[in-house]
């Protein structure tokens, strides 16, 4: 069973290589799922930060709506972004993710979201092809020792997109240098 307790990453988590992941290769691997979504969910729920940009490429093909939940291990205690109040209650849930390794933020995720009186299923891109590792109800298997570059993450200046990196902004919105 997983140790919702753990607050470091497991001991796996030893990136010996890059693996640069493109627009069309997550767009293949939703492409085939978004009838059964549609159909099983009433809600995306987007894991904050890296699942809004999966929850928003499902959406965007299915016109279902997205909600945002915060559950990291810097957030252990997951929470919807407008609050408890505002909170989905009695709803077919999909919590979507980047990437599944362990299965701690999904497993808390669900959690919550049960205690709120949702049903809940998961998607991630990605998961971790490793023995005893969380499988999500919808996922593509990964090397466990895969650093997975996602086309939204910029790690350096220079692989912005010309038009938003900070020489291409007009002075008024360039950062200011000493």
């Amino acid at each position: 069973m997983l140790d919702l307790t753990q607050s470091q990453p497991p001991a796996w988590m030893d990136f010996r290589r890059t693996r640069i992941v493109g627009w069309q290769e997550i767009e293949d691997m939703v492409r085939p799922h978004l009838h059964e979504i549609a159909t099983r969910y009433d809600l995306l729920v987007a894991i904050l930060r890296a699942g809004s940009p999966v929850a928003a490429l499902i959406a965007r093909h299915t016109g279902m709506p997205i909600d945002y939940l915060v559950c990291s291990r810097r957030n252990a205690e997951p929470h919807f972004l407008d609050g408890t109040v505002r909170a989905p209650r009695g709803r077919r849930i999909l919590l979507v993710d980047d990437v599944c390794g362990s299965g701690w933020t999904f497993e808390r995720a669900r959690a919550y979201c049960a205690a709120l009186g949702n049903v809940t299923g998961t998607f991630s891109v990605f998961r971790c092809d490793a023995p005893e590792m969380y499988v999500p109800d919808y996922s593509l298997p990964a090397a466990p020792h895969d650093y997975l570059r996602w086309p939204w993450e910029y790690q350096a200046e220079s692989e912005m997109p010309a038009l938003c990196a900070p020489s291409a902004l007009s002075p008024s919105l360039a950062p200011l240098t000493a």
